[in-house]
Order: structure tokens, then sequence, then C-alpha cells
């Protein structure tokens, strides 16, 4: 597949990528390890495998994992999942203001579950929903997603900056150069 790349530079980024993509992947679970390799297997543009790559290695060293990713942001927001202290702030306002009208079987939920509970999900009832294990919820989350929906603008240009990909290709230009002139040195040597 690299080969199909004319540009040099556009062959190294390609190479890259699919190891550094498929490195991460030893640390995802493997629903979403599957999903990534089915995304990257025929992928040519080299933009996409940039995100890929992005959203690999942000899930394996857990980026995407806090409150400041695009991603988590997005889980939230799609699955209607709340810190339980926001929502009891929120059941206290809502008391001040509504009175009884306020959603009563939301604040009798949040009563009723343990203290420790941290993550809440909305249910399509409007009742709260305790969530024991926020990490695999979220795995699971990504693992129904489309990932091409899941990728960030990273791409092929900040990689090749990020990895010095351009200074990588010059050195091993160098080095092939340097060899080709040992080989010709060596055949003038023999011949001459």
């Amino acid at each position: 597949m690299a080969n199909s790349y004319e540009d040099e530079l556009d062959k190294l980024a390609y190479i890259e990528l699919v190891k550094k993509t498929t490195e991460n992947m030893t640390y995802i679970t493997d629903d979403i390890n599957k999903k990534i390799y089915e995304s990257i297997y025929q992928e040519e543009d080299l933009d996409k495998l940039a995100g890929y790559y992005k959203l690999s290695e942000d899930l394996a060293n857990g980026e995407a994992y806090e409150e400041d990713s695009e991603l988590w942001n997005k889980f939230w927001t799609d699955e209607d999942i709340h810190l339980r202290a926001d929502l009891w702030e929120q059941i206290d306002n809502d008391l001040k203001t509504n009175g009884i009208e306020a959603n009563l079987y939301l604040a009798n939920d949040l009563l009723l579950m343990p203290k420790d509970v941290e993550w809440v999900r909305i249910n399509v009832y409007e009742r709260a929903e305790s969530i024991s294990h926020i990490n695999k919820e979220f795995d699971n989350w990504v693992s129904d997603q489309d990932l091409e929906n899941c990728l960030s603008s990273y791409d092929k240009e900040e990689f090749i900056y990020d990895f010095k990909l351009e200074k990588q290709l010059e050195e091993k230009l160098e080095e092939k150069d340097k060899k080709e002139k040992a080989l010709v040195s060596y055949v003038r040597s023999k011949n001459g």
C-alpha cells in the first residue's frame, strides 16, 4: 500500500501512521481494535489515517477519557450522562424554583442511589440510572460508533511535524546516497 504513493514523504508517513496506530492498538479493547483495523485496512487518505492514529493514541494513553476531550464530551451528550453532584445541584435549584413541580422522580432516584455513585445516565423516561464503570461504558459507546465520525482534525501534516518525518526522510535519503556512492566507487575500483 505504501508504494501506491509517489511522494517519498507520503510513503514514509503511511508506513509510520500504520505502524504507530497498530502499536497503540495493543492498549485498546478488542471491539475498538477491530473497528480501527477495519477502518485503516484499505484507507489511502493520509489525513484520515492520521485521524485514526490520533484516536488510537488518545484511547491508548487515556486522553480520550478526560473531561476536555471532544470525544468524551460527545459521549456525555449522546448518552445523557452527568456527574451525580451536578444533578444534585440541578435538583436543588429545580426544587427551589418549582417546588413540588420539580422532577421529584429524579430527586428520588438520586436519593436511592449508593453514595459512592459518581456518574448517572438519564434514561428515556427521565429517570436516573447509576453507572458503575464509566470507562467501560465509554469503550462500548465508541465501539458502536462509525469511527470516521470520531476523528479529530489531526491530519497528515501534524503527524509529519510531530514525528519529524521530513528530517527522518532526509537522513534516509542521505544514507541511501552514501551507499550508492560507495557502491559506485567499489565497482569502479574493481573494474579499473
